[in-house]
C-alpha cells in the first residue's frame, strides 16, 4: 500500500471519527443524555479509533521508509495526538454522565490501555527485531520458524501481518522483490504468503539442498588434509543441524537411516571410522544412524573435557600428545643442503620487510602499541606469534611476555605502550 492511498483511507476514518464525536458531545450536553445513544456511539468510536490506530503506525512506517523530512513527521505524531487526546477526553466525559456499570467497565477498559500507551511513550524499550531473511533456501526454515507466530496470530490483521513480513525482508534480494510487488493490502496476504512459501519454502527442494550440503561434507573430507581439515566439533555440529532440517521437512532418521547412514559414516575421517568401529555403539541394538550420532556426541564431549582440564591448568596441548607418530617424524631431521640451509635464515619481518624475526624489530619499537597492532591486522598476522595465515585463538605455538606472563610476545605488551621494549 502506498503512502498517499494509506492517507486517504484515513481520512475517511478520521472523518467518520468526527461526525460520531460530535454526535456523543451533542448528547452529552443533554440535561439527561440517552444512556442508550451513548453506548451505541461510544463502540462505534472505539472500533473507528482503533482503526485509526492501524493507519497511524502503517503511515508513520511508510514516511520513515521515504525519508521524509523530520518537522513532517513531527507534525503527523502530533496529528495523531490530537485524535488520541479527543478519544480520552468523550471517554472520561461518558464514565462521569453514566451509571451503567457494563459500560463503565468497558471504558474504563478503553480509557486505561489508551492512557497506559501515552505514559509507554515517556521511555523508549529496545524493539525486537526479527531476523531478516536473506532469500537464500537455507535461511527459510529458520526465518520461518519466528515468523511463523506473527503469521498464526489470530488477533493481528493481516495488512500489518503483512507489513511486518515486507519489513522482515532484506532489501536488494529476490525474497524483497517478491513482497514488494504485491500491494500491501489484507486481501493481498494470503496471496503473497502463498507466493513466498512456494518461491523458498518447497519441501523438495530444500530436502535436495540439504542432502546436497551433506555431500559437500563428504567430499570436504575426501579432499582435506592435515589443517583443512574440519574439527571434529564444528563437522558434528553441521552434520546434526542438516539432519534436523530434514526432519522438520518430514525426512524422518530412523525410516531414511538406509541412505543417510551411509552419507553420515562417509563425513568422517578414516581415523574416525575406525574408532567408531571399535566401539560399544557399533554393535549396539538401535538405529544405525541414531548410535552413529551418539557416538559423536561422545567424541565431542570428550574433546570438550580434555580441552577444558588443559585450559584450567593453563596447559597448551602439544602435538607430541595429540598425534605421538606424527611427532615423531617430525623429530626426525631431514638431509638439508646448502641452499637450503641459508634459505631457512631469511626470515622477513612483518613491520619492516627486513631479514630479522619481528618480535626484534627496532623500527616497531618506536611505534606505538596502537599502530603494532594496526598493521598485525591488516597483514592478518597472529598477535601470539607475529606470523600471517592464522589468528591468535588458532595458534598452537607457546608464548608468553616476560612482563605480564600473558600469551603475547613482549613488543605487544600493553605495559610498556609508550616505552622501548
Amino acid at each position: 500500500m502506498s503512502l498517499a492511498i494509506s492517507i486517504r483511507k484515513r481520512a475517511t476514518a478520521r472523518s467518520s471519527f468526527t461526525r460520531t464525536a460530535n454526535v456523543l458531545k451533542e448528547e452529552l450536553n443533554e440535561v439527561e443524555p440517552d444512556k442508550s445513544v451513548l453506548d451505541d456511539k461510544f463502540i462505534k468510536l472505539q472500533t473507528v479509533n482503533t482503526e485509526l490506530k492501524t493507519y497511524d503506525s502503517v503511515i508513520l512506517d511508510l514516511m520513515i521508509a521515504a525519508e521524509v523530512p523530520d518537522d513532517d513527521l513531527n507534525n503527523e505524531v502530533i496529528s495523531c495526538e490530537e485524535y488520541l487526546d479527543e478519544f480520552i477526553s468523550l471517554s472520561r466525559r461518558i464514565k462521569e454522565k453514566t451509571d451503567n456499570s457494563d459500560l463503565n467497565i468497558s471504558i474504563r477498559s478503553k480509557t486505561d490501555s489508551s492512557i497506559s500507551a501515552c505514559n509507554d511513550k515517556r521511555y523508549k524499550l529496545p524493539k525486537i527485531q526479527i531476523k531478516k531473511f536473506d532469500g537464500h533456501l537455507l535461511s527459510y526454515l529458520s526465518f520461518w520458524g519466528q515468523f511463523k507466530k506473527i503469521h498464526e496470530d489470530k488477533n493481528l490483521d493481516d495488512v500489518d501481518k503483512f507489513h511486518y513480513l515486507a519489513q522482515s525482508m532484506l532489501p536488494g534480494t529476490r525474497a524483497y522483490e517478491l513482497i514488494e510487488s504485491y500491494p500491501l493490502t489484507s486481501e493481498n496476504y494470503p496471496k503473497v504468503i502463498s507466493a513466498f512459501t512456494e518461491r523458498f519454502g518447497n519441501q523438495e527442494i530444500l530436502t535436495e539442498i540439504y542432502v546436497r550440503e551433506l555431500l559437500k561434507l563428504i567430499i570436504q573430507n575426501v579432499h582435506s588434509q592435515g589443517k583443512d581439515k574440519l574439527p571434529l566439533m564444528t563437522l558434528f555440529d553441521k552434520i546434526e543441524s542438516h539432519i534436523r532440517a530434514l526432519e522438520s521437512l518430514g525426512v524422518n532418521q530412523n525410516s531414511n537411516a538406509a541412505w543417510l547412514f551411509p552419507m553420515v559414516e562417509s563425513c568422517l575421517s578414516a581415523e574416525l571410522i575406525r574408532v567408531w568401529q571399535r566401539s560399544v555403539l557399533f554393535n549396539a541394538k538401535g538405529p544405525r544412524l541414531s548410535n552413529l550420532l551418539e557416538f559423536l556426541r561422545k567424541e565431542v564431549e570428550g574433546e570438550q573435557r580434555v580441552k577444558l582440564a588443559r585450559s584450567g591448568f593453563d596447559i597448551s596441548p602439544s602435538s607430541r600428545e595429540e598425534h605421538p607418530k606424527e611427532s615423531k617424524l617430525k623429530n626426525k631431521k631431514p638431509f638439508m643442503s646448502a641452499a637450503s640451509l641459508v634459505a631457512t635464515k631469511e626470515i622477513n619481518c612483518v613491520f619492516c620487510g627486513k631479514s630479522h624475526e619481528s618480535k626484534e624489530c627496532f623500527l616497531a619499537r618506536s611505534w606505538t602499541l596502537k599502530d603494532r597492532l594496526d598493521k598485525l591486522r591488516e597483514l592478518k598476522c597472529c598477535l601470539r606469534c607475529l606470523k600471517p595465515g592464522h589468528f591468535a585463538r588458532d595458534c598452537k605455538q607457546f608464548v608468553q611476555c616476560h612482563l605480564c606472563k600473558r600469551s603475547h610476545p613482549i613488543i605487544l605488551c600493553p605495559e610498556i605502550q609508550g616505552k622501548k621494549v
